[in-house]
């Protein structure tokens, strides 16, 4: 299955292992770690960033501290600090909120790095970007967050006296025997060399840069952990033992319990999310489990606690269809094949599709949006792409993207067996909505947590706004391009008076340029965000104040159409120059509606 797997969906190498009761029962590499120097993939040897796998490292730190009473998990984290995380819904931050992803942060890029910048103290980091804006009051709403983890990566600093990887690497590594294994960076010099290359297909050839593969280059806590398989296998068989390992132990077994315990339900008949680990009980076997993703870099850790079975892989590629693409789905696909094989679902009678079926099908129809998200800057823009679309087909079915479950690769249909519960057809998943006064409040598949999904206002929506976009740029653009076609047709006729007609016709062609220029503006700026290393480089903040200030211009250029729209409509003239005026300040106040909306003038860096 791997080796056909890594060739269909063009990745270069995987590392599987399985460990079993205290041992490692197998553990194989697959294709290369480096193609271009022709390196296998070794689980023994071959060193791999496991990206937010490190988040579990974090919280097992955390926990020993709040075991030996220096933390504790229900004060407020500005206690722990010396800087101030905002107050926001008037209810404290605590490191519960931040291990089980219910501190309400919205979702921001700015503070991660940019490629060969140079490092600096996790503190200073963590002054130097604010912290991100709170969409959510704590405790109330999973909203997966890196600086979360940073933030508690930070406390564990304060509370031990010791830098965060001096830490871990005293505390966590060096007891579990994973020699191989650092959250240092740069990279020590002993495990450079063994460093497996990240890439975005293997047909490309070509490794995408070290820092690439480093979700947090400079907050580690959130996802700078190189290790290799057999060093994975250690730490899974202590979490699988409560904690302890041959010759000591991470925390207690009372620790460890509270630990793996339900800290955190999203809704009724969802998978809880534990202290640091999320739930993914499958074929009735309770799983705890994190993966891990950056660039050139997918991990999987699966613990099956009542069997101490642990199961990890890793490719060291996107695969086809980019950064979500060929990975997911091997991922999941291998992970449950495993199951299936091994620890397969016992029979159970089909349940019959509910009578209520098309009825709700209706009601659940429509556009929602994932809590993990950006609320207060541009990139709200761009997740407008983001945005799932559930549609109610003819026989009483729903149907959802493939991002629901990245195994198919292919859009999923569902059928109701109850009120709102919905079952797979011709699978095994199940949908939980959460439903209030006949209207879906939110959502998420069973098998997935750390954040919810809800839905999107209609004047928010994408399914209005993108079209009603693309008009309005298509009306700017003709009026821009009509503006040299007209003079030159002036100049060839007899030469009229610039009365007060003709100036504010000319001041709203300059207003259709100038909202030309800042839709471009946004989409290069956007392009430059979403292709890679670019997206977290400060390089592109002056450019982005320049779109900023084009988009004032185009705000006042929208006032001036309409003063022109009142010139142009009381004065005598052609019907189609009235209708044309009407319907360039129409398009203009379409822009000025989702550059406000969406955040594309914004006082905000903090993206």
């Amino acid at each position: 299955f791997v080796p056909y797997a890594l060739d269909r969906g063009d990745m270069a190498g995987a590392i599987v292992v399985v460990t079993l009761g205290g041992r490692t029962l197998f553990q194989k590499g697959y294709g290369y770690a480096n193609i271009g120097r022709k390196v296998p993939m070794d689980p023994a040897r071959t060193v791999v960033p496991v990206a937010s796998i490190s988040k579990t490292f974090t919280w097992t730190a955390v926990l020993q501290l709040v075991e030996q009473g220096k933390l504790d998990l229900d004060r407020d984290v500005n206690e722990y600090l010396d800087f101030v995380v905002p107050a926001a819904f008037g209810t404290p931050i605590t490191l519960r909120h931040l291990m089980t992803h219910t501190a309400g942060f919205e979702e921001t890029i700015r503070s991660k790095v940019a490629a060969g910048d140079p490092p600096e103290s996790l503190g200073a980091h963590l002054k130097h970007h604010a912290a991100p804006d709170r969409i959510y009051p704590p405790g109330t709403v999973q909203a997966y967050s890196n600086y979360g983890a940073e933030l508690a990566g930070y406390i564990v600093e304060r509370a031990s006296g010791e830098l965060f990887p001096d830490y871990i690497q005293r505390h966590i590594l060096d007891p579990l025997g994973m020699t191989a294994s650092s959250f240092r960076w740069p990279v020590p010099e002993a495990l450079r060399k063994d460093v497996a290359a990240g890439y975005s297909t293997a047909s490309s050839g070509e490794p995408l840069p070290p820092e690439a593969n480093i979700e947090e280059a400079i907050g580690g806590p959130a996802g700078s952990l190189l290790s290799t398989g057999a060093d994975i296998a250690r730490y899974m068989e202590a979490h699988l033992d409560q904690g302890r390992f041959p010759g000591g132990s991470l925390f207690s077994a009372e620790t460890a319990d509270r630990m793996d315990a339900p800290a955190f339900t999203p809704m009724p008949g969802a998978q809880p999310t534990a202290l640091g680990f999320f739930r993914g009980d499958y074929n009735g076997h309770r799983i705890l489990l994190h993966d891990g993703d950056a660039s050139g870099t997918h991990a999987d850790m699966e613990l099956l606690m009542d069997d101490r079975v642990g199961f990890f892989s890793v490719v060291n590629s996107d695969g086809t269809g980019g950064l979500i693409g060929a990975s997911y789905g091997f991922r999941s696909a291998l992970f449950h094949a495993f199951m299936d094989r091994y620890f397969p679902k016992p029979p159970e009678p089909e349940q019959p599709t509910a009578k209520t079926a098309a009825e709700h099908a209706r009601v659940v129809a429509g556009e929602y949006e994932m809590s993990r998200r950006p609320d207060g800057d541009f990139m709200k823009a761009l997740y407008l792409a983001a945005r799932i679309k559930v549609r109610a087909l003819d026989d009483g079915t729903i149907e959802t993207p493939a991002f629901i479950n990245f195994e198919r690769g292919r859009p999923q249909r569902w059928r109701e067996v109850g009120p709102f519960d919905w079952r797979e057809v011709g699978g095994g998943g199940r949908l939980v909505m959460k439903v209030e006064n006949g209207r879906v409040v939110g959502w998420l598949p069973r098998d997935l947590s750390g954040f919810l999904i809800e839905p999107v206002p209609y004047l928010r929506s994408a399914a209005l706004n993108l079209p009603l976009l693309a008009v309005s740029a298509g009306v700017l653009a003709i009026a821009g391009i009509g503006w040299p076609i007209s003079a030159w047709r002036r100049r060839r006729a007899v030469r009229t008076p610039v009365d007060g007609q003709e100036r504010t016709r000319r001041a709203t062609r300059i207003a259709a340029v100038t909202g030309l220029a800042f839709l471009l503006g946004w989409a290069l700026v956007l392009l430059a965000v979403s292709s890679g290393g670019a997206s977290f480089d400060p390089k592109l903040d002056p450019w982005i104040r320049l779109v900023h200030l084009i988009g004032v211009m185009a705000v006042a250029g929208a006032a001036i159409s309409w003063w022109s729209v009142w010139v142009t409509w009381r004065r005598p003239g052609s019907i189609g120059s009235k209708a044309f005026s009407l319907i360039v300040a129409l398009a203009l106040a379409d822009l000025v509606w989702f550059s406000f909306a969406f955040n594309l003038i914004s006082a905000r860096l903090n993206y």
